[in-house]
Parts: structure tokens; C-alpha cells; sequence
């Protein structure tokens, strides 16, 4: 064999070697970290609920594009009352998509706010500011406002003013969770219409909290995945979709650019106004009358279960664990449609138990 030959053939052993080097390297990462496999796997895999998209619904009155504020066009909502002889309570689901994304006709808006309504609770979805036109903390604000303009129009809209829930999905779980654990005087910088002409303030007190995947602390998403042996380039390549954000900003999450600040640049007091969990901390206690209502699951690559599982016992602690529900549920990923599965709904509205109230 000459010199040609034999360089020729070794290029070729070497072509030959790269591809079993790669395999190797791929089996090495599944054989050592078999937990971020399934993971990844269960995120790839979902289950599926189908969602019935079919437009009229003849279940009772829909009220649909209702502004809620004038502080911007985003500020509207889309409210669905069945017909019912008394006043039935009310769900208000803030849909998620980063801060960044989304409207009241998101995939898993839609999946809540149509079995909700078909199971005799009227349900309101609501639009608000996204962080392209207004930052932290407009979104907060616009919530509560919707929250007093539903209670303020009560009787228009044949409401129970006294069994408001609010429910929210990833961002939207953030919103509904401050709602829930703010008070009046917090967040109430945007009027909803009609406001400045009342004789008497109008509440933005919620009963129930229903918190699917929420973003509760942020700035402790890197610890916690660290602690559940996540790497990081896998949750990169999970949350592609919100690089666009990001690029250019120079921070390293939604959140942060939402926030308009680096959580490492933050204070400790900067980082406690932004978390949920100050909040509850303060304004509630045993003698509120609040239910919470917490889900995730661990194959979450977008937010990580300990947010929701740290956030259930605070809660316990403040309300007492009578008045908590936390549910994590195996092999389930960011947003993934079993949570709206009929089985889990119908878990979720037991729960809050509304239904005692003979609205069934």
C-alpha cells in the first residue's frame, strides 16, 4: 500500500470513527443522565385533549371583546355567563405565553374556558398589556382591574360577586397568583372603567386561586433546575421559542426583560416586590378566606416544579392545609394538555367546591 493509499484509507477509518464517537457520546449522556432523557422524552410524547373549536355556543351568553380599561386597547375580555335562574360564580383565566405572547384564545385558554362553561360556571379570559407595550408591573395591574370591573358589573352580568376565582397558566399563573395575594391598595394604579364614578371602592378580593405551572420566584429558576438535575442546554433548546425575546437584551430570561432588569442586578427588596411569595407572606393568614389551587408537572422544562410545590406550602403555612390543593403529575411538560383533561378539571372545580353553593 502507498503513501496515497494508506492516507487515503485512514481519512476513511476516520470518517468511519466520528460517527461511533458521537454515538458513543449520545448513549454516554442517556446512560448517565436517564432522568433529563425521560424528561425530554415525555416533553417530545404528550398526550393530546381534543379541543372543540366549534364557534357558537348556545349555553347561555357570551360577551365577547368587553373593554375593561381604557389605559389601552389590550385591556379587554371575553366573558361566557351559562343560563342559570340565580347568580352563578365566576372563573377568570389569565392566559400565559412568557409575558410576551398569547391572548384569551390561546390553546390552553380555550381548553379551560369551554368546559368551564359547559360545566355551569360562568368564565371570563382576559387580554392585557403584554411586555412589548408595557413592562412589569402593567400586566399585574390590568388584572386587577379586570377582576373590580367584573365584580362592579356583577349584576349586569348576572355574577356572584362573592365566588370569584382566578386561574392562570405559566405567566398567567404569576398574574393570577399577585391577584390573589395582593390587596387593594397594591396593583390598583389602572381604573376600570366606570371606576372613578363610583361611591363606594370595589374590591379585587378573589375566593379561590387555580395556579397551573406559575412562575412564583424567578430569579430562583437556576438553583431549582440545578437542584433537579436539569442542564441548561436542555432547557435552552426546550424554550427556543423565547429566544427571540431575549436576544439583544442582555438578560437571560423573559422574566428579567419583562422585569427590565438582570435578576443578578436586582436587591434583595427589588427581587421581594416582584415575587409572589412577599405578598403572601403578608396579606394572608388563617383567617382569609381564600382556596388555592396548585398544579405542575416534573417534566416541566420551562418552569421548574418547585416553584409550585415551594409556593403549596407557603400557602399551607399562611391559610392552613385545609385550604391548599397541590397536585404534581408524572411525565407532564410546560403547558401540556392533560392538565385540562376532564378528569383534572372536574378535580380542580371540586376543589374550589363553588358547586356547594347549588350552582349545579
Amino acid at each position: 500500500m502507498n503513501h496515497k493509499e494508506k492516507e487515503k484509507h485512514g481519512k476513511r477509518r476516520r470518517l468511519l470513527i466520528i460517527p461511533g464517537i458521537l454515538t458513543g457520546i449520545f448513549l454516554l449522556v442517556i446512560l448517565t443522565n436517564l432522568h433529563t432523557t425521560k424528561l425530554v422524552i415525555s416533553n417530545l410524547f404528550p398526550e393530546k385533549v381534543k379541543l372543540d373549536e366549534t364557534a357558537d355556543w348556545d349555553g347561555g351568553k357570551s360577551y365577547e371583546n368587553v373593554q375593561y380599561s381604557d389605559v389601552s386597547a389590550s385591556d379587554y375580555l371575553h366573558l361566557y355567563v351559562p343560563d342559570s335562574d340565580s347568580k352563578v360564580p365566576l372563573y377568570i383565566f389569565v392566559h400565559g405565553g412568557g409575558f410576551f405572547l398569547g391572548d384569551p384564545e390561546t390553546r390552553q385558554a380555550q381548553l379551560f374556558y369551554r368546559y368551564v362553561r359547559d360545566h355551569g360556571y360562568a368564565v371570563a379570559t382576559i387580554n392585557y398589556r403584554l411586555g412589548s407595550e408595557a413592562k412589569y408591573p402593567a400586566a399585574i395591574e390590568d388584572v386587577k382591574a379586570a377582576v373590580r370591573f367584573l365584580r362592579a358589573n356583577a349584576d349586569q352580568y348576572g355574577l356572584d360577586p362573592d365566588h370569584f376565582a382566578v386561574a392562570g397558566e405559566s405567566a398567567g399563573g404569576y398574574l393570577a397568583s399577585m391577584a390573589a395575594c395582593t390587596n387593594d391598595s397594591e396593583f390598583s394604579d389602572v381604573h376600570f372603567i366606570g371606576e372613578d364614578q363610583l361611591a363606594a371602592p370595589v374590591s379585587g378580593k378573589v375566593q379561590a386561586l387555580v395556579d397551573f405551572y406559575g412562575c412564583i420566584e424567578f430569579y430562583t429558576f437556576d438553583d431549582q433546575f440545578r437542584e433537579l438535575g436539569i442542564p441548561k442546554v436542555v432547557r435552552k433548546a426546550a424554550n427556543y421559542w423565547l429566544s427571540d425575546i431575549t436576544k439583544g437584551t442582555g438578560m437571560t430570561s423573559v422574566e428579567e426583560v419583562w422585569i427590565g432588569k438582570p435578576a443578578s442586578e436586582m436587591t434583595d427588596e427589588e427581587r421581594r416586590s416582584v415575587a409572589v411569595t412577599g405578598y403572601a407572606k403578608e396579606n394572608l393568614s388563617q383567617k382569609s378566606d381564600l382556596k388555592a389551587v396548585i398544579l405542575h408537572g416534573d417534566a416541566d422544562l420551562t418552569v421548574p416544579y418547585l416553584q409550585s410545590s415551594d409556593f403549596a406550602q407557603l400557602l399551607k403555612a399562611q391559610l392552613g392545609d385545609d385550604k391548599v390543593s397541590y397536585r404534581l403529575f408524572p411525565g407532564y411538560g410546560h403547558a401540556a394538555d392533560g392538565f385540562y383533561s376532564s378528569k383534572t378539571l372536574d378535580w380542580v372545580l371540586a376543589q374550589v367546591g363553588f358547586e356547594e353553593n347549588g350552582n349545579q
